[in-house]
């Protein structure tokens, strides 16, 4: 399973490039995401039905109430769930502190950056450089 996250802070696009990397991956096989909710409980019409919307095959909600995780509820129980369900790509929004790789919107500071964007970018060209970037990416094992 091809791994990516996108992080930056808050109002910064991430849901915005993570719906457009889902719609564009979904060419390629199926999808997955993983959203980082450590402030609020699931909404049905949030980030993560957007997730949904854009053509994910699975969304794996980790914050104060879980949703299709087991117990312990974090990163890598979410990325177990998706990798049982048979996706190819798991696109991650949040888990700054994580050791994947990451495309970065906004000025913060983080491990494992791969690549800077801002928002103003985003367009179906770059969309399209991500996701050969994610293609090329290797496996995340489990």
């Amino acid at each position: 399973m091809k791994t990516i996250a996108v992080v930056g802070p808050k109002k910064s696009g991430k849901t915005l490039l993570v719906t457009s990397l889902v719609e564009s991956l979904k060419r390629y096989g199926a999808v997955g995401t993983v959203k980082h909710m450590p402030h609020h409980a699931f909404e049905d019409k949030g980030d993560t039905r957007r997730h949904f919307e854009a053509g994910a095959d699975v969304v794996v909600g980790v914050g104060r109430v879980q949703f299709k995780v087991t117990r312990d509820g974090g990163l890598e129980s979410a990325l177990d769930e998706l990798r049982s369900s048979g996706v190819d790509f798991a696109v991650v929004e949040g888990f700054k502190r994580s050791n994947l790789p990451k495309i970065v919107l906004g000025g913060i500071k983080v491990p494992h950056c791969i690549r800077r964007v801002d928002v103003s970018q985003i367009d179906e060209g770059l969309v399209e450089d991500l996701v050969r970037m994610v293609i090329g990416l290797e496996d995340l094992e489990g």
